[in-house]
């Protein structure tokens, strides 16, 4: 046997142990978001009016009354052993919203069937003025066709009050309180909070990659129609003043269902470092001998 065999194995045996200890920093997102909606991907700065979409709708939504503000620190989900250093943006007062009134060249513009929407988020407090809504995604005339708006306990507990999913052709529509999704993330905690809509059938809630209910549903959706009317922080740009007191770093939207494995592969490798340039560092390191 050659005597460099101890020395391969030896260097094989480092290399595992590396990747089973570094688990976050191998993992990768799950792509082909169509919404992809994160300051760090999109390197906006302090006086960006505009929100820019990193997902394949491409596009950008702009700053309602107030532009939100742009913050950059750490991140950290101690129950996943997660804690990245990012951007996150925060709405500090009524108004402070990224959305667009109407469709316009630069909006992005999804088709959706089933789909899965998720966020990492911050409840930073209470009411900041009317209802408290978190996203608001819609097809237009938005109060006709489908849409799908998230709003949150107005004593800012963190719970979802309502998730309302509409498909406004067949005249279905369900208002899903927090007694059936159970999805709460508390107060000043980051977690990651995922809706998985599977048209006609199902839909599904997760915390932090955990699934917490599961449930039927008679909304179906119909990808024919163009869902062009967005907010973040906000339901819609007429109703911007409805702004959640809470602080955005991801959302994302897929035009499918992911499984519960992709969900929590996004939980935990949303802001994983390419693998390429961890590995070609570490093989570098071991042929040193550290």
């Amino acid at each position: 046997m050659s005597k460099n065999v101890p020395t391969t194995i030896a260097i094989a045996g480092v290399l595992l142990l590396l990747a089973s200890t570094c688990s976050t920093v191998f993992a990768q997102a799950v792509p082909g978001a169509v919404l992809y909606f994160n300051p760090a991907e999109t390197d906006q700065g302090r006086n960006d009016k505009v929100w820019r979409n990193a997902g394949e709708a491409g596009g950008e939504l702009e700053h309602t009354g107030k532009l939100p503000t742009l913050e950059e620190g750490t991140i950290e989900i101690k129950e996943i052993g997660f804690k990245e250093t990012t951007k996150w943006y925060t709405a500090e007062e009524s108004g402070s919203t990224f959305s667009n009134g109407a469709p316009g060249n630069k909006t992005p513009v999804v088709n959706l069937q089933d789909f899965t929407l998720g966020l990492l988020v911050r409840i930073n407090g209470g009411l900041l003025a009317e209802e408290h809504h978190l996203v608001g995604l819609q097809a237009s005339p938005r109060e006709q066709v489908q849409n799908v708006r998230i709003w949150l306990d107005n004593g800012g507990s963190g719970n979802f009050q309502n998730v309302s999913i509409a498909q406004g052709a067949i005249g279905a529509r369900e208002d899903l309180g927090h007694g059936k999704t159970r999805l709460s993330v508390g107060s000043q905690e980051w977690h990651w909070a995922h809706f998985v809509f599977e048209s006609g059938d199902e839909i599904t809630t997760y915390i932090d990659g955990k699934e917490v209910a599961q449930f039927g549903t008679a909304v179906k959706w119909n990808k024919k129609h163009d869902m062009s009317l967005h907010a973040i922080f906000s339901h819609s740009q007429p109703e911007a003043r409805r702004t959640c007191n809470c602080s955005i770093a991801i959302y994302r939207v897929y035009d499918r269902a992911l499984s519960a494995g992709e969900i929590d592969k996004n939980v935990r490798g949303s802001f994983a470092v390419e693998p390429t340039d961890k590995l070609t560092t570490t093989w570098g390191k071991v042929k040193r001998g550290f």
